[in-house]
Parts: C-alpha cells; sequence; structure tokens
C-alpha cells in the first residue's frame, strides 16, 4: 500500500512539473531563435566582415605596403556597397557618418601613392562607426524631429569644413605674407577644398562671401577686389606677391568672421536642401566652364568639394527620406557614386586634380551631366521638405 501511493505521488509531481518544463524549454528555444536572428542579421554580417576587412586595412597600413592598402581600401569599398542600402533605410544616421570615412578610404586606394597618414585616420574612424552600427537600435523618430536632427547634422559638418578652413588658410596666407610663390601656389588649394565644400552656408552671408571668394567679373570696381581669386590670379598670371600682404591678411580675417558667424547660424530644412540644390546646378552650369580658377585650372577640385558639401547635406537628409521616399534616396545615393567615380580618373591627391584645360569638350559635357542629373535628384527633394 505505500509502495502504491508513492508511485502515485511521484506521478502528481511529475503532472506538476510538466508545464514549467515545457516553458523552460520553449524559453531556451525563444532564447536561441532571437540569438540566431541577430546573428543573421544581413546588416550585423556585413559590418562584420566589413569590420575584418578594416582590421586588415590597419596592418597593411602599419607596415606601409601600398599594394595591400590599395587591395583592401577597394575590398572595404565592394563590402559596403554589398550592403548599404539596408544600413540605409534601418540605421541612417550611423550610415551617414560611415559613409564620411569610408569614401575617403576608397578615393585613397584607387591613387597610386596614397596618403598613408590620412588613410590611417579614417580607418581608426571607421572602426569607432562599425562599433557604434554594431550596437545601434534602428531609427524610429517622428520626420520633424528627424528634419531638424537633419539640420544639426548638416551645421555640425559645415561648422567642420569652416573650422578646417581656418586652420588651412593660415600657412596659405603666410606663404603669401613671405612673398614665397612656389609654396602659395602649393598650399592654395588646401582651403579651397573647404570653403567650396561649406559654400551654402558661406554665400547666406551676404558681405562676406564676395569678400572671399568673388571673381573679378562679380566686382564693379576691380580696384575693391579681394579674397582667394585675386590672390590666385597674382600667383598664376601675374607670377609676383608684390602689394599681396594686404589681401592676405584681408582673407585671413574674413575667413576668421566667418567662422565667428556660422557657429550661430540658423537653417531650416528646406533651405538647407535648396542650397545644395543650387549649389550643384550652379556647378553644372557655370563653374564646369572653368571660370571659377581661372588663374590655376583647379577647376575640377572645386566640383568635387561642392559635391562632397551637397552630398552631406543627403546623407543628413536620409533618415526623413526614408518615411516614404525610399527609391528616391536610392537614386540619389546611386548619382552620387557615380559622380565620384567618374571624378576618380582624373583624381591625384587629396588636394590636386587634372589641369581643368586638359579635359576635353566630351569629358567636360559628362561631368556637366552628372552634375545636372544630381542638381535635378535634390530638386525632388527640395519638393518633399
Amino acid at each position: 500500500m505505500n509502495h502504491q501511493k508513492k508511485i502515485i505521488f511521484l506521478l502528481f509531481i511529475a503532472l506538476l512539473l510538466l508545464p514549467v518544463i515545457s516553458a523552460c524549454s520553449t524559453n531556451t528555444k525563444s532564447g536561441s531563435q532571437k540569438t540566431a536572428q541577430s546573428t543573421n542579421d544581413p546588416v550585423k554580417q556585413g559590418t562584420t566582415k566589413l569590420k575584418q576587412l578594416n582590421n586588415k586595412l590597419q596592418a597593411a597600413l602599419k607596415k606601409n605596403d601600398t599594394a595591400a592598402i590599395k587591395k583592401y581600401g577597394k575590398q572595404i569599398n565592394t563590402q559596403w556597397l554589398s550592403y548599404e542600402n539596408g544600413v540605409r533605410d534601418r540605421f541612417p544616421l550611423q550610415y551617414a557618418k560611415i559613409e564620411r570615412y569610408q569614401q575617403p578610404i576608397y578615393a585613397q586606394s584607387n591613387l597610386s601613392n596614397p596618403d598613408v597618414a590620412q588613410m590611417k585616420e579614417n580607418s581608426e574612424a571607421l572602426t569607432e562607426q562599425l562599433d557604434d552600427l554594431l550596437t545601434a537600435k534602428e531609427t524610429k523618430a517622428k520626420p520633424s524631429k528627424q528634419m531638424d536632427q537633419a539640420v544639426n547634422d548638416y551645421l555640425k559638418y559645415a561648422d567642420e569644413q569652416i573650422d578646417i578652413l581656418v586652420k588651412t588658410t593660415k600657412p596659405f596666407v603666410k606663404a603669401v605674407e613671405d612673398g614665397d610663390i612656389e609654396k602659395a601656389k602649393k598650399l592654395y588649394t588646401q582651403p579651397r577644398i573647404y570653403y567650396e565644400r561649406a559654400e551654402p552656408i558661406a554665400e547666406s552671408f551676404g558681405d562676406l562671401d564676395p569678400a572671399i571668394d568673388a571673381r573679378i567679373n562679380d566686382v564693379d570696381d576691380p580696384s575693391k577686389w579681394t579674397g582667394f581669386h585675386e590672390i590666385e590670379r597674382a600667383l598664376w598670371e601675374k607670377n609676383s606677391l608684390k602689394g599681396q600682404k594686404k589681401y592676405a591678411q584681408k582673407l585671413m580675417a574674413d575667413v576668421l568672421s566667418l567662422q565667428k558667424e556660422a557657429k550661430s547660424f540658423k537653417l531650416t530644412p528646406k533651405a538647407m536642401v535648396a542650397g545644395a540644390m543650387e549649389l550643384l546646378e550652379e556647378a553644372a552650369t557655370t563653374k564646369i566652364t572653368g571660370e571659377e580658377e581661372r588663374y590655376s585650372h583647379t577647376d575640377l577640385l572645386d566640383l568635387q568639394a561642392n559635391v562632397d558639401g551637397s552630398e552631406a547635406v543627403y546623407q543628413a537628409a536620409i533618415p526623413a527620406l526614408n518615411e516614404g521616399h525610399k527609391d528616391l534616396a536610392a537614386e540619389i545615393d546611386k548619382q552620387f557614386q557615380a559622380f565620384d567615380k567618374q571624378m576618380l580618373k582624373y583624381k591625384k591627391s587629396e588636394t590636386e586634380y587634372e589641369n581643368y584645360t586638359k579635359l576635353s569638350k566630351n569629358e567636360i559635357r559628362k561631368i556637366s551631366n552628372e552634375l545636372s542629373k544630381l542638381s535635378k535628384l535634390m530638386a525632388q527633394t527640395a519638393k518633399i521638405f
């Protein structure tokens, strides 16, 4: 009798424990499914592979192995292109930051002598952004907040460019003051890059932009002409820096004023996109003629910088574009890539492109067409906002 009671008691306990055991099994299975889902996430997988390639690039950079540097720089670009659409759709804020460092790495990998120091800097920054992406949560902010964030991100970018403009203008001005023509010629293009990238902001200041960037045909009285292009003419046409000290000092003062004014500049989303669109249109119709840098013929560098600045606007606006306009975002992204690829054939270094006068009419027309396509696409973006 005692033996029968013991069996009944054990069966009763087993029945009580059955739901608990089943639940534990379900939880274990659910946990394993969540882990699998995370592991199988194409964005996470792609980022892990990209990080591995970036690690190989860093090893090559330490060894100063040019062949390996170029190899991994290009492989990083191929890997990024294989899954970037998923990042742009789900993690637009991280997407823009990764593009900021990945693109220069790819550009350098296409040069005969890549800038190792710059690639190291960009590669290290890329590692940080990839780590951030691996732990990021998908962007689900409201459209209004997304656009506010877009404007803030773009203004931050513009401030960074203007800060570097100030930094690179100083040695250029010093060379002009010292009367060192060859050094001044070599340094001329560095500040031009950062001014052209931030030009939509600079143009908002009606007194400073003409003082810094006016061409001779922009002024009524040539004796009052100042800025980069006045000094450019002295360097390349006159081949003399006599009397240029006052122009160099005024340029420095105006650039510093621009830096100060830009820090408190306010911008609306519509004005932000319109500025990028207008800049691209000007590049496609006016700057492409070679009139911007008519003495140094460094126009291609200006054009690329204009596109870089416009692309920063696009990248900042991606979160908002993803709300019902993903196809347009993808089309714009594709067109920026097409333009950058076309310009790579003329790029010699970060501060030097092919002399504009060496391009054929057909080559100039092709660049103009690509710029026009970008301008029209950005115009569609402006209508949305």
